[in-house]
């Protein structure tokens, strides 16, 4: 039987640009002297799966419930749509140190290329940030041979531009953006179930291996939105209809995140999947589970759950959009 709540034990991966700010912050379980840059907390990825923690599941990874459960799990838009993946990827990221300039494909051109089933849309809420920035976007009159000599020459950060962020920001990455989180930001993402990156730029740096990191300069070019304009990042509290307990931050072909702040126990159904993160706080879950700050939860479709905050509480919900 498929229980109403889900908690989830992430994946915890290892970055050359990571720190020990999920440990902190968000009470993961770190291994010792190893920066950690992602904590992969809904993913059906082989090798890189989150595992049921708790209940009559425990141990079970989200591929195996797929597989078990199918549109009782996710939804049966979400199987018509996507067959039996799992189409969504939720992690917290601790960017110590600057990511890569980057781009992500749309599903067109991963299928195209054979590059798998899905592009990359993402979006990120801004958890903390010291003094931080993201890079998003291209300066303004920038083309694709502007840009292609620009990485000749590497310039490509004077052809990009750069956002000051702070925690309550929102970012919306739709597929052909180049974009980057910066060092001192933690952000909660989420995204396709996709792990397609064009890395750009990678400021001469060595991956974990001592090597400089692979770029990807024929694919970016070829999937960057030069003529597109994103929104920019902007405060979830200037978003239409946002009220300080409850907000949708984005609303995507893809997925839909919303933020939630309510002073007493909220309802929450959804027909497909949904993935709810406490990210600041303690709450009780359906009277069941006594959530704290970093937890992770998957709500199966067409179940109801009992949020009900233990003082201030924040937490944030993404489902599929099916």
């Amino acid at each position: 039987m498929l229980p109403d709540l889900l908690p989830l034990k992430p994946h915890l991966c290892e970055t050359v640009w990571g720190g020990r700010n999920l440990g902190t912050h968000y009470n993961k379980a770190l291994p010792l002297d190893v920066p950690i840059g992602e904590s992969w907390e809904v993913s059906a990825f082989e090798n890189r799966a989150s595992v049921v923690a708790d209940g009559p599941l425990a141990g079970q990874t989200l591929a195996a419930l797929v597989a078990t459960y199918g549109a009782e799990l996710l939804g049966q838009s979400v199987v018509a749509r996507c067959g039996a993946a799992f189409p969504m990827l939720v992690k917290l990221i601790d960017a110590r140190d600057d990511l890569s300039i980057q781009v992500h494909p749309d599903d067109a051109y991963a299928r195209a290329e054979n590059l798998g089933a899905y592009g990359k849309m993402e979006a990120w809420y801004v958890l903390k940030s010291q003094r931080g920035r993201v890079a998003y976007g291209l300066q303004d009159g920038i083309d694709k041979r502007g840009f292609e000599l620009s990485i000749r020459a590497n310039r490509v950060q004077d052809t990009v531009r750069f956002f000051d962020v702070r925690e309550g920001d929102v970012v919306f990455v739709p597929p052909g953006t180049v974009h980057a989180l910066c060092q001192n930001v933690m952000i909660y993402e989420v995204q396709q179930a996709s792990d397609l990156t064009f890395r750009i730029w990678d400021y001469n740096r060595p991956g974990s291996d001592g090597k400089p990191r692979d770029l990807h300069i024929d694919h970016a070019l070829a999937v960057i939105a030069f003529d597109a304009t994103a929104p920019e990042p902007q405060h979830w509290r200037r978003l239409p209809g946002a009220t300080a307990d409850r907000a949708t931050l984005v609303e995507s072909e893809h997925f839909r995140l919303q933020r939630f702040a309510p002073a007493s126990t909220a309802h929450h159904t959804y027909p497909t999947f949904a993935a709810l993160t406490l990210i600041h706080g303690e709450a009780r879950l359906n009277d069941t589970f006594a959530a704290q700050t970093g937890d992770t939860f998957l709500i199966p479709a067409n179940r109801t759950t009992a949020v009900s905050p233990q003082g201030r509480a924040e937490y944030l919900i993404s489902s599929y959009v099916g």
